[in-house]
């Protein structure tokens, strides 16, 4: 998550030029007024792109509930969500990047919705076991065989494994994600049946 922090300088450096022009003219008149309304409009314009926004990366991470198993859990994921932003930071491929992004977010709402229902920690014992900490493992791999100035036949065929490789976890990831809807989606397949019998009983449709 991006945060922005505007830059003071502008608007003082632009009010300096209104105090200097109030000061060498009279400002009784409207004419000038304007002209130093203008001036002060010009003047802050042209700082605020000799002082940018300072742009806050800020890293959500997922929020804990206070129940200690499932805290644990989520601990754990953040920490490999950790490890995912500095592997990517380290990685300069930007198709690589994006995708890590992509794994992140999926990642965020496994965790998340394990937060919300506490019972789905069973359902991603092997996600969090397995999944991530190899894709991590991956990531790392790809990062250093990057980093190498030889690149060798071997580190070309690292780094070509893992870029085949990543739409799979990808893949993978959200087919985690969407396994915990299943009991969800019985259920109001269920409820939708009983409705719409209801409905025939009833004459209503």
């Amino acid at each position: 998550m991006e945060i922005r922090h505007k830059s003071a300088m502008p608007i003082y450096l632009a009010g300096a030029v209104w105090i200097l022009y109030c000061l060498i003219f009279s400002m009784h008149k409207l004419f000038h007024i304007i002209i130093a309304l203008v001036l002060f409009v010009a003047a802050y314009l042209i700082l605020r792109k000799k002082f940018p926004d300072r742009v806050e990366i800020v890293e959500e991470t997922i929020k804990y509930t206070g129940a200690k198993e499932i805290d644990q859990a989520i601990e754990e994921g953040n920490k490999y969500l950790e490890d995912m932003r500095k592997a990517n930071e380290l990685i300069e491929s930007p198709l690589i990047s994006d995708k890590i992004d992509s794994l992140s977010e999926i990642t965020k709402k496994i965790f998340n919705y394990v937060s919300e229902k506490p019972e789905k920690l069973k359902d991603i014992r092997r996600f969090l076991t397995y999944f991530l900490p190899t894709t991590v493992k991956l990531l790392n791999s790809y990062a250093r065989a990057e980093a190498q100035d030889n690149k060798g036949e071997n580190i070309n065929q690292i780094k070509n494994d893992i870029e085949g490789a990543m739409d799979g976890i990808i893949d993978s990831f959200h087919k985690h994600l969407d396994n915990l809807y299943a009991d969800e989606a019985m259920d109001i397949d269920a409820e939708i049946t009983v409705f719409d019998s209801m409905l025939k009983a009833e004459n209503l449709k």
